[in-house]
């Protein structure tokens, strides 16, 4: 790892902005329009595609691609690739791939060979996990995780403080493969989705509801409540939920 200006090193482009104290690899790869922060550490084998913003404090682990071009590059000779923004104080874990046109908020993280595709946003203090991937257009508040293993479907809005647990996942056509009229699921605040629980096109997830593990949510939860079950049912109020360790309620 070196801290160095452009011309150290024959894989950056003349007219990326490299930042203050920035460390990186020998052998990455940073295109035309690329802006990386102070004091970010990148990697080996990172590419960085035309116009991705990192940054500042941020760290990108090795072998990942940030910017993916989109499918009209391939066809399109006049094709300009869309800004990703990824926010200061970001962790961009090993192997992750984030296609452009999309934006991450501050202190945004992934796991190990995250996929993010066009058109997601998060907002700030979000993390996504090891292997879990989003198929693109989809809109994500503050403060929100997605565990290992989830998979995150086209359409899908996602509010502030809400938990994806292993193995969860959302989808958008009523009828698969039917293209015709997809939606996915909106989950409001303070959300908790167990691991392997599936969300179904268009449903709505009240304000602070919980969804118990292995789920299948086919029709709206109401605000505040706990659903299980497959199809899933309300159970009871979440405020009537008890610790199994402590004399307390559970979702304190």
């Amino acid at each position: 790892m070196k801290t160095t200006a452009n011309d150290q090193f024959s894989g950056i482009a003349k007219s990326a902005k490299i930042g203050q104290g920035v460390k990186m690899h020998t052998d990455v790869i940073i295109m035309d329009g690329a802006v990386i922060g102070d004091n970010t550490t990148i990697e080996p084998g990172v590419i960085i595609y035309e116009n991705v913003q990192i940054g500042k404090n941020s760290f990108v682990g090795a072998q990942c691609i940030l910017g993916e071009r989109l499918k009209d590059a391939r066809t399109n000779p006049n094709y300009i690739n869309p800004t990703l923004v990824i926010g200061d104080d970001s962790c961009i874990r090993s192997g992750t791939i984030i296609y452009s046109n999309c934006s991450m908020g501050n202190g945004f993280q992934t796991g190990h060979r995250a996929v993010i595709r066009e058109n997601s946003r998060f907002g700030d203090n979000c993390s996504f996990g090891t292997l879990s991937q989003s198929d693109g257009d989809i809109t994500v508040g503050n403060n929100c995780r997605f565990h290992n293993n989830v998979f995150i479907s086209t359409y899908t809005t996602v509010k502030d403080n809400v938990h994806f647990y292993p193995m969860s996942c959302t989808v958008d056509s009523l009828h698969p493969p039917c293209q015709i009229g997809r939606l996915g699921p909106t989950l409001e605040s303070g959300v908790i989705v167990g691991a392997k629980v599936l969300i179904l096109p268009r449903v709505k997830v009240g304000k602070g509801a919980v969804i118990a593990g292995a789920s299948v949510v086919t029709h709206d939860v109401p605000e505040g409540m706990v659903v299980a079950g497959a199809p899933a049912r309300t159970v009871k109020a979440k405020s009537e939920v008890r610790c199994h360790l402590e004399d307390r309620p559970a979702y304190d």
